[in-house]
């Protein structure tokens, strides 16, 4: 179950920057051990920029996921994934498979992209910080 938020503070979240967003989501996704991402029938969202960079967009809340997506890629439904799983399946596959992760996108679809190794790490250390 994802935790509470309210109107303000989704709208003031969404409006920090890239950056600021990255540090919310890995303090979120350490602390409640889960995150979102957006799928639909034919299979998850992995958008491919203009330069061939495949990207999987991840948000800390389902609330996030549902109405970015909404805006930018209808039919898509925000799915969770536990933090177990995606540190032990999901960011080995991508740095296998040479998929980025896009952390937390906005409306505007501004987003902070990570190499997996480097997102695993920085969930990794910020775990060890609540153990």
């Amino acid at each position: 179950m994802p935790y509470a938020m309210n109107p303000q503070q989704f709208e003031s979240v969404l409006a920090l920057s890239s950056e600021e967003r990255n540090e919310h989501f890995i303090g979120k996704v350490a602390d409640w051990e889960q995150l979102w991402a957006v799928k639909n029938s034919d299979g998850w969202l992995v958008p491919v920029t203009e330069d061939n960079l495949e990207y999987f967009p991840v948000w800390p809340h389902p609330e996030y996921a549902q109405k970015v997506a909404d805006e930018h890629f209808p039919g898509h439904e925000a799915t969770e994934i536990s933090l177990e799983e995606f540190t032990n399946h999901w960011l080995p596959t991508f740095k296998k498979d040479n998929v980025k992760v896009g952390v937390f996108p906005n409306k505007e679809w501004s987003l902070w992209v990570m190499e997996a190794t480097d997102l695993l790490e920085c969930l990794e250390d910020e775990c060890e910080q609540y153990e």
